[in-house]
């Protein structure tokens, strides 16, 4: 009866030969134990072998708070608001962009030479991996980063460092695309060893005492190629949508190592910045040293007609009978002297716009121009030259956005010359009645004698040229302030970290790859 039930019933026949099979198949293969346990061990021993050799990677994070435009260069940037509205330029945020520069290959290859990591030392070990050294190498090699830019393949330095202090070197190197090599003993250090690829310079490390030989190997690559492998390694990417915050994270073999790239690479970042920011403040800076420079000849010369003038005609004092008449051409003459120095500055202007070598460069600015129109013009035409040149650091002169930009750089030059041409037209129009005015009141003391009229014509060269030199000095200094003022566009507000686990090789996958590998053959 049991049998015709397990008949009738397929499911429970197929479970109970399906129960029978696996114990068929666990006791097969049992008596062949100590074939899995030798598979296993000698997969486990290779996977760490492997992993002797491997040199491990860090991760070093941070974090960096980017500072928005203030509001001054907001303000400024009504004008990018318009250009854009007509549809001549298109331009991502701004945050987006300092994210780019921050990872760029321009910023990268500045930290890499400052901190020469296009050299790097390492400690020869008979088993296992080199082990990697920074700022602890009993003999440092260091080779120009202009000579190393010019390298084919590197250089290879070998180096047994004995307890004498003398020094075996091996080099090895490729020109014409043909391998060298140079063998050498160095008795005394630090020195200086010429090769045809450039100078190396070996220096010992005082504060490290060897108690036995050391085998060193130092490696130099070229800075350009160091930086491309720095930024495969480097991440910067934004912590949210909301916020300024950048997070850093790069791959290296020695954590402090990443954390001295991070640190510097903030500090080139901030510099470039704060460069871009005083640009406009420099020229205006040399600007106005050239006006004082020349000015001051000038006064020199207006004091000195004066004082020699004096001197001949025997004058020390006005008449009360002269000083009474001559009040009343006091109000013209001062606007005529206000006058007459607006129309030097805009002639200055004019001749360093009108200039060729200044084409691409920024219009100085905050010199004393009484006419708002032109110091707004000429603000936005700073605030283009400035961001074009931001674009270039990022993209190419081809770029269809940096094409466009010097398309409105061009039209806003015009409208700044323009403006110029009818400012200066206009304060010549206004010098002209002032004159007139100034002429018709000084008819009412012609019966004064020719030498006050002189001396009146002069004194007023001389104050015209002191009222313009007092006021170029008050805005040197004003422009000093601005210079020193400037705060860093970025800081670290979490400082690098490396973790505490390599990040690579990943030792628990080897290991537990090489066990299942080793069951399965």
């Amino acid at each position: 009866m049991a049998e015709d039930r397990n008949y009738n019933n397929p499911q429970l026949q197929e479970e109970e030969e399906e129960s029978i099979n696996l114990y068929a198949i666990f006791f097969k293969y049992l008596i062949y134990w100590p074939w899995f346990i030798a598979s296993v061990l000698v997969f486990v021993i290779g996977a760490y072998v492997y992993l002797r050799y491997q040199t491990p990677v860090y991760n070093v994070k941070s974090a960096v708070l980017i500072k928005e435009q203030d509001k001054r260069r907001a303000a400024t940037n009504n004008a990018f608001a318009a250009i854009q509205d007509m549809g001549m330029l298109s331009m991502t945020n701004n945050f987006d962009n300092e994210i780019q520069i921050l990872q760029s290959h321009t910023m990268v290859k500045k930290v890499v030479t400052d901190l020469e990591l296009y050299i790097n030392h390492s400690k020869n070990r008979s088993f296992g991996y080199n082990q990697p050294l920074y700022k602890n190498e009993p003999v440092k090699v260091y080779m120009s980063p202009e000579e190393a830019d010019q390298l084919q393949g590197g250089v290879k330095v070998q180096m047994n460092y004995g307890t004498d202090g003398q020094l075996k070197v091996k080099v090895a190197y490729t020109k014409d695309q043909e391998k060298k090599e140079i063998e050498t003993n160095i008795e005394q250090l630090p020195t200086a060893f010429p090769t045809e690829i450039g100078v190396l310079i070996f220096t010992p490390d005082t504060t490290i005492t060897l108690t036995e030989p050391v085998s060193l190997t130092a490696t130099i690559s070229t800075p350009t190629g160091t930086a491309a492998g720095y930024c495969a390694n480097l991440s910067v990417a934004p912590t949210s949508k909301t916020t300024t915050i950048a997070q850093i994270n790069v791959k290296n073999t020695i954590k402090q190592r990443g954390v001295d790239f991070i640190y510097r690479l903030v500090e080139v970042y901030n510099q470039d910045a704060n460069d871009e920011k005083n640009e406009v403040a420099q020229k205006t800076a040399q600007f106005i040293e050239e006006r004082i420079s020349i000015i001051n000849k000038e006064l020199g010369s207006a004091e000195d007609a004066l004082a020699s003038f004096k001197q001949r005609s025997r004058l020390t004092n006005l008449t009360s009978d002269a000083q009474m008449a001559l009040q009343e051409t006091s109000r013209y003459e001062q606007q005529l002297n206000e006058n007459a120095t607006q129309i030097n500055l805009v002639q200055y202007l004019e001749n360093y716009i009108n200039n060729p070598a200044n084409a691409d460069e920024v219009i100085p600015a905050n010199v004393g121009l009484q006419d708002q129109n032109l110091a707004n013009v000429i603000n936005q035409y700073n605030t283009m030259i400035i961001e074009r040149k931001r674009l270039l650091r990022t993209s190419s002169e081809s770029n269809p956005a940096v094409i466009n930009m010097k398309s409105g750089i061009e039209a806003m030059r015009t409208t700044v010359q323009t403006t110029v041409n009818s400012v200066l037209n206009g304060l010549r129009i206004t010098e002209k009645n002032l004159q007139r005015e100034v002429n018709k009141h000084e008819g009412r003391v012609s019966n004064a004698p020719a030498q006050e009229k002189e001396f009146m014509s002069k004194s007023r060269q001389q104050e015209i040229k002191a009222n313009l030199y007092t006021m170029l000095l008050q805005k040197r200094e004003e422009n000093a302030i601005t210079l020193a003022s400037t705060a860093s566009n970025g800081r670290i507000i979490e400082n690098p970290l490396a973790g505490k686990t390599p990040i690579s090789p990943k030792k628990d996958v080897y290991l537990l790859g090489a066990v299942i590998v080793g069951m399965a053959l």
